[in-house]
């Protein structure tokens, strides 16, 4: 899913690691109402461009889900994977201690 052009043109003014908060970031976009940067940092931060920082701050850092894992080949990111391969499906029956409770049961 592509930004917004209001969300690129916040995240090109914005210094990658370094805190903002909402008037620094309406400094950015001032013709934005309170409602609309917050829903563009919101859009910035469901893309994983942006990440909170504290109570009302954000943070230019982009992130990769967990369950995207980057290719060598392509140089792109692909699901699953090797990362699904690793990990086995578990059962809620599994987690239970079945052998503590036997002598009740009988």
């Amino acid at each position: 899913m592509a930004l917004s052009v209001r969300a690129i043109s916040v995240l090109e003014r914005m210094e990658p690691d370094r805190s903002y908060e909402p008037k620094e970031l309406r400094a950015f976009a001032p013709d934005l109402t309170v409602e609309d940067l917050h829903d563009v940092m919101r859009e910035l931060w469901v893309q994983r461009q942006v990440e909170r920082v504290g109570y009302t701050g954000w943070r230019r850092h982009e992130s990769i889900s967990p369950a995207v894992e980057p290719t060598l080949q392509s140089g792109t990111c692909r699901g699953t994977g090797a990362r699904a391969a690793r990990h086995t499906r578990i059962e809620p029956e599994d987690l239970f201690d079945h052998s503590a409770f036997e002598g009740m049961f009988k």
